[in-house]
């Protein structure tokens, strides 16, 4: 999920003429649902062979599989020759707790985003395609793309032939050391849904600096009711805290990039997350040896799926096509 939020007194910016909305469907794309729990699609060409590499893509907070900004990586990745695989995180998407209560905007962790990968690679798995996959991840997506990828390489069961992060979250603006964050878990068990924080949204400080953001495709976003729109509950920012530090204290990236090439893309006008952080990251990783690369998109925001027209097909180019060189 994605949103603008502009600053008082700013100027609002010209608005681009021309600029197609984002394309959530097309005639030559199928569009599925696998037989699991939660929310799944596969997104793949008509005519796909039965080899097309499968990409898992993990959304990021407040999102889910259906979600424009989600749903035109798919279909972008499909158009390209990919079999492109997502689904929902926990507490995302059509969900509900044990009571049958809407359980949307608690999110419960890693672990059970693992869980939720290797259920929806398996049942794709189980149709026709090798052990391999490429994990795209953005934002919070793109620090459990890291984590999900290290987890599911150890195991064996599944080749992990790149990882692209697309603004990843790698490091908190606030800083809380692990004795707070293991408090707050603790108290999260009982009120999971207290509201610690507001929406993570891009802000626009003056009509020169801004993002670069298609207002067609932001509408898009803006109009769909399923994503999470309320501010960031407890029990999901511990859940974020938790992976966040893990991947932080594994080195994750770094190391990670000695065994699977990575490609990072990065908005510089990103304003949600410190998109110096993936980069310098990136940087240690190369120098150290790994296989790591990073393209930078000057005028983006945090959502490189909401930039005008052209700006948008080269990041769904990327996705599809990078390999290590």
């Amino acid at each position: 999920m994605h949103t603008v939020r502009r600053a008082r007194g700013i100027r609002e910016r010209a608005t681009p003429s021309a600029m197609p909305a984002l394309e959530l469907t097309d005639a030559s794309v199928e569009i599925r649902a696998l037989d699991l729990a939660f929310g799944t699609e596969v997104v793949r060409a008509r005519d796909a062979s039965a080899k097309a590499p499968t990409v898992l893509v993990i959304h990021g907070l407040n999102s889910h599989v259906g979600n424009p900004n989600v749903r035109a990586l798919t279909v972008a990745l499909a158009k390209r020759g990919a079999r492109a695989v997502t689904f929902d995180l926990p507490g995302h998407g059509t969900c509900v707790d044990a009571s049958g209560a809407d359980a949307r905007g608690v999110y419960t962790g890693k672990e059970e985003v693992v869980k939720r990968a290797r259920a929806t690679l398996d049942a794709v798995g189980g149709e026709d395609t090798a052990a391999a996959v490429s994990i795209c991840g953005s934002s919070l997506g793109g620090a459990l793309a890291l984590y999900v990828a290290e987890v599911l390489r150890r195991e064996g069961r599944w080749k992990i032939e790149r990882v692209v992060l697309i603004n990843p979250l790698m490091k908190m603006k606030m800083s809380l050391p692990s004795v707070a964050v293991s408090a707050l878990s603790l108290l999260a068990r009982f009120i999971p849904r207290l509201e610690v924080s507001s929406r993570p949204t891009d802000v626009i400080t003056d009509d020169e600096t801004g993002p670069d953001i298609d207002p067609d495709a932001q509408a898009q976003c803006d109009a769909d009711n399923l994503s999470w729109k309320k501010g960031v509950t407890l029990r999901t920012a511990c859940g974020i805290y938790d992976v966040v530090g893990a991947n932080d204290r594994a080195n994750a990236l770094v190391n990670l990039s000695f065994e699977v090439p990575i490609l990072v893309l990065l908005g510089a006008r990103d304003t949600v997350v410190i998109p110096d952080e993936a980069r310098d990251k990136a940087k240690l990783a190369v120098s150290a040896g790994g296989k790591a690369e990073v393209r930078i998109f000057p005028t983006a925001g945090h959502s490189l799926t909401l930039q005008s027209l052209a700006k948008r097909e080269e990041m769904f180019d990327l996705v599809a096509h990078w390999r290590w060189k």
